[in-house]
């Protein structure tokens, strides 16, 4: 399935179906109360698509959820290691990762000093989702980050009526290979659930040193009374991932020594010359995160959500670095068997450790006409940042694992919002959202490259929200919203403006986001669906094209740009609902207006001795990682219940990797197809058995999903492009065996 546009009432619907529990109903009601404060319904003027359960696991196989969520609209997703399976990641409306608020179950998710969420951290989470609701654009208020692009909401999976057991392997092409079991009790006469899921994911990834070895580990602990939900779950990711954010050149894709495969992380020669590879040049994260919710039914108008959450993360990289100088980790040269060196081989680690608090509080109020919602939120991030030695070539007294630097952030937020729905009349309901979040920033101590990092940050942000939704029939809705966003920038962005590395210090960025939808959709299955979109910014963060040493996307602000696009949807059944086509495009123009690039510049490209920056103005560019087309369509066949054949279709538009629509500096379109199968097997006499068969890139399509770009100047005029290129997998294939009980 590409899309759904099922509303809350729909997800009752489906749970009920599969209920046997006498208090079921109760049960999925209070299971919506979890997420109901941060999700759209029906009647929201906003434009949105839900994925229930039934729709991930079709798409499931070993793969991270941007990968999954690649066939709803208006998003682009792509991975550095070629399958999915490692680093993976996704623009919506060509706006990225770091402008995308996720939360779990209503709270918060995004690191709040990248403002990203890293899926390999969190591997094969969709296992132990309920559903995911994606809204594009500002949409509605949320906790945490700020939503530019769009806002995602996971709901982890409720307890069942009775008491199950799952046990399922996947294997697949580059040594992939999948297996996960979970059971639970079902709901027991005492109100008591409780449910568990454990997955192992290893690979070795399309590129070279493209490895995974993944866990992950759920746990809920549920008590349900007629009114009354409380559960504290526990979700645990162990991540180990091969450094995979290099990327490679065109020249070294169409190079029989090194092709498309190839990756330089960890490459370095002996004395003889030869080349070499450092075996542990590797990316590892621990993730813990508990959450205590509460869901309850004050009175028949009046319902309560809360939410304790605490985030522990901690991880490192570390590569071999050959011939950096010892002055650069702050140590004297060292003299070894009467030789003195200035500077050496190293084995380095970059290590972060963080604390993350969270508490939520949610009211809903429904009565006659009228939806009420108030919510609030407090969260407090502490984490450092340090890096370590534990290996130097040329060492006279260096104590192991020496830490060269160390910096300490600290991050306060206020997040305060209320939203109203009103029926107007039996056709015209009205919405009104108003957001106030608080933000108190600092942090302190000496960067990687010794410089004192010292900065405190205070941002306050009101952001209105109004729209309107009018009923013409029983199948056809017209809506209209504008909406206000504003986001604070990123760690890293600050810090190169508090070590006066940039000309002009990053700035927060504010965005008007204008939608006009219309919906069309009947008892079959049919739905239709256009959405018009008009996203104004002051000062949006936009990418340069570079990356720094540990794979962050370099922003700048632009005083005056906008996003606006037309998003298509449909959904339509045929042959008795044996057949159905699901098929999404958007057309967008992405533009700044008004451009100067900066550069660096070298004297010449003998000496690259810095001379400092130059200008250039552009004039109206296109926005970077913006294609001006986005389409995805899939024909279903399910001639029975047992049965389903999938065949889905992707086609991305060129995009420019900085923001000068130099041709040079762009990613090629591509049209990549996924064929996908199902059997369920029902008779057997220990359970259920269901295989999936999975061909992705069925067409063996050798194209690039992503990459970085930047140029360097030189005195006398001349120009140097760099480039890499993130190439993904050709034809692979992945089988999955589940056991149901």
């Amino acid at each position: 399935m590409l899309l759904t546009f099922f509303s809350a009432t729909a997800f009752q619907t489906m749970a009920q179906a599969d209920a046997a529990h006498g208090d079921s109903i109760n049960n999925i009601r209070l299971e919506e109360v979890i997420v109901s404060a941060t999700r759209a319904g029906a009647q929201t003027p906003v434009a949105y698509s839900n994925i229930s359960s039934a729709e991930i696991k079709k798409q499931n196989a070993a793969r991270n959820i941007p990968a999954i969520l690649q066939t709803t609209p208006s998003l682009v997703s792509f991975t550095e290691d070629g399958l999915g399976v490692g680093n993976t990641y996704f623009r919506i409306r060509g706006t990225d990762a770091t402008r995308i608020n996720v939360t779990l179950n209503g709270m918060p998710l995004n690191n709040p000093e990248s403002q990203e969420v890293f899926w390999v951290n969190l591997p094969d989470l969709s296992a132990s989702l309920q559903n995911i609701q994606i809204q594009r654009g500002v949409g509605t208020s949320t906790n945490g980050s700020g939503a530019f692009g769009a806002s995602i909401s996971l709901q982890t999976a409720g307890a069942r009526s009775g008491a199950y057991g799952e046990a399922s392997t996947a294997v697949g092409s580059y040594g992939t290979f999948l297996s996960n079991i979970a059971a639970g009790t079902g709901i027991l006469e005492n109100g008591l659930s409780f449910d568990a899921r454990y997955s192992r994911v290893l690979g070795d990834g399309y590129v070279r040193n493209g490895s995974v070895d993944h866990t992950n580990l759920y746990a809920a602990l549920s008590h349900y009374t007629d009114h009354q939900l409380i559960r504290l779950s526990y979700l645990k990711g162990v991540q180990h991932t091969g450094i995979t954010w290099e990327g490679v050149s065109e020249e070294q894709m169409q190079d029989e020594e090194y092709g498309r495969r190839y990756n330089p992380a960890g490459e370095y020669f002996d004395e003889a010359g030869n080349r070499l590879y450092y075996d542990n040049e590797t990316d590892n994260y621990y993730s813990d995160i508990v959450q205590l919710t509460l869901a309850r039914e004050l009175n028949r108008y009046l319902s309560l959500n809360a939410g304790l959450s605490y985030n522990y993360g901690y991880g490192y990289y570390e590569n071999y670095r050959e011939d950096d100088d010892f002055a650069d980790f702050g140590l004297p040269a060292q003299t070894v068997e009467g030789v003195t060196y200035d500077s050496s081989d190293f084995i380095r680690r970059k290590l972060m450790e963080n604390d993350f608090y969270v508490a939520n509080i949610a009211l809903n109020y429904t009565r006659n006409r009228l939806k009420l919602t108030f919510g609030g939120m407090y969260s407090f991030y502490d984490g450092d940042h340090f890096g370590r030695l534990p290996w130097v070539k040329f060492n006279q007294n260096i104590a192991g694992n020496y830490e060269w630097y160390r910096n300490v952030g600290r991050k306060a937020e206020v997040n305060l919002f209320t939203k109203a729905d009103y029926q107007l009349n039996e056709r015209l309901s009205l919405f009104g959202d108003l957001q106030y979040r608080r933000i108190d920033y600092s942090f302190s101590g000496l960067d990687d490259d010794l410089k004192d990092l010292t900065g405190d940050f205070t941002y306050n942000f009101l952001n209105p929200k109004a729209g309107v939704s009018l009923l013409l029939n029983e199948r056809n809705r017209l809506y209209a919203s504008a909406a206000v966003g504003q986001r604070e920038p990123l760690r890293t962005d600050l810090k190169d403006g508090i070590k006066g590395e940039t000309l002009n210090p990053i700035q927060p960025e504010r965005m008007i986001d204008y939608e006009l939808g219309y919906r069309y959709s009947v008892e079959n299955g049919t739905h239709l669906g256009a959405n018009f979109y008009f996203m104004d910014y002051h000062n949006q963060m936009v990418q340069t094209g570079k990356l720094n040493n540990v794979g962050y996307k370099l922003m700048e602000n632009v005083k005056e740009s906008y996003r606006a696009g037309l998003e298509l949807e449909a959904a339509v059944p045929l042959w008795e609902n044996r057949i159905r086509v699901d098929a999404n495009a958007t057309f967008s123009r992405n533009k700044i207006q008004n451009y100067t690039a900066w550069f660096d510049q070298y004297d010449n490209q003998d000496n690259w001795n810095w001379e400092g920056q130059i200008s250039k103005e552009y004039g109206t560019t296109d926005i970077s990682f913006s294609p001006e087309v986005i389409s995805s369509m899939a024909i279903t066949w399910q001639p029975t219940s047992v049965l389903y054949v999938n065949l889905m279709g992707k086609y991305v538009s060129k995009q420019y990797m900085d923001n000068t629509s130099d041709d040079a500096k762009s990613i090629d379109a591509y049209f990549v197809s996924n064929l996908s199968a199902g059997y369920e097997f029902r008779k057997s006499p220990i359970g259920t058995f269901n295989l999936q068969v999975f061909v992705h890139n069925l067409f063996n399509k050798a194209y690039v999903a992503n990459g970085w770009a930047a140029t360097d100047t030189f005195a006398d005029g001349s120009s140097l492009n760099w480039t890499g290129y993130y190439p993904q997998a050709t034809r692979n294939y992945m089988a999955r065996l589940t056991l149901s009980f």
